[in-house]
């Protein structure tokens, strides 16, 4: 048996349903309450961190009364939080345009990983590919990530179609249309960058632009950088050792493409299946099904974080 020192886990998927992301909300109530209460129970003994494609202000919400560290949009940007936090619990934090005020809240630490030159080209690339996108698609959705310490500047995009009851029926064409307007977009500005600076030094900022594709999930990503999952678990273990002198085992829950990079990072990984009609190809050593999740988190607490394959028997 391997005794846990942390849990690492995706949000969308894993700790609350793919289908039950509603866009643009705010709200809290994502999380089935059993998972969320043994998650809270799991917080008073090892740390828990989120590692997330969703950006601060939606994601701190949603599981503030848990988390130890959230590291958001694929480790674009990751925050510590004070402890205070999970017992000086208030409702009210979003300030009047549904954003999450710093000023109220305990931050022990954020990490920022990205160029400042090539950011401000990037997010600016990405409002154009929103606004074309918006104004011309109105069968998918635009979910806008922005990054909370750089200016409220756009860091990513999800271009989602999960209301539809079908999720494959176009999804081949809506991944076109989003691949067509971010070259078109990326091409338009580098031409246009190349007025201001040389050819290499305009391919070397535009370039990064980011698509992270999904197989069997209804929506496409944009960043306005190459991240992955792997990077951002790194940031938030090595945050830990540092601040917690963590020993043991860390386990990683996940249900994408985008959880494989963390996936062959982890000691102990597992894939959350939370709707049937999805079937991505994981890299994790065990699955369980969504419904048995707040089952084995709670074995796991009874078992005292000593992991082991029969906890995960149903």
């Amino acid at each position: 048996m391997d005794r846990l020192a942390a849990i690492l886990s995706d949000f969308d998927g894993t700790l609350c349903p793919t289908s039950g992301i509603k866009y643009n909300d705010n709200s809290s109530d994502f999380i089935p309450r059993s998972i969320e209460e043994i998650l809270c129970e799991i917080s008073l003994t090892i740390p828990i961190g989120i590692i997330t494609s969703k950006d601060f202000d939606f994601i701190y919400p949603k599981t503030r009364k848990f988390a130890k560290i959230l590291s958001c949009i694929l480790g674009l940007e990751t925050f510590v939080l004070n402890d205070k936090e999970r017992t000086n619990y208030n409702e009210n934090i979003l300030n009047e345009n549904n954003k999450v005020s710093t000023e109220d809240i305990a931050i022990k630490d954020r990490i920022s990983l990205f160029d400042h030159e090539m950011l401000s080209i990037n997010s600016h690339m990405l409002n154009e590919i929103t606004a074309y996108l918006e104004n011309n698609y109105h069968t998918m959705n635009v979910e806008k990530k922005f990054l909370k310490g750089e200016e409220n500047l756009l860091g990513g995009i999800t271009v989602d179609w999960r209301h539809n009851s079908n999720w494959m029926v176009n999804k081949e064409k809506y991944k076109e249309i989003v691949k067509e307007s971010v070259y078109n977009i990326l091409n338009r500005t580098q031409q246009k960058e190349e007025g201001n600076r040389s050819k290499e030094k305009s391919s070397s900022l535009t370039q990064h632009l980011f698509i992270q594709e999904y197989s069997t999930h209804p929506f496409i990503d944009v960043y306005v950088t190459k991240l992955n999952k792997g990077s951002a678990f790194d940031s938030v273990v090595s945050k830990l050792y540092e601040i917690l002198n963590i020993k043991g085992k860390i386990i990683y829950l996940g249900d994408s493409e985008n959880d494989n990079p963390a996936f062959k990072k982890a000691n102990i990984s597992i894939g959350v299946n939370s709707d049937n009609r999805l079937n991505p190809t994981l890299d994790c050593t065990y699955s369980i099904k969504f419904e048995n999740l707040s089952i084995f988190l709670r074995r796991l607490v009874d078992n005292d974080f000593d992991f082991s394959e029969s906890l995960l028997n149903f």
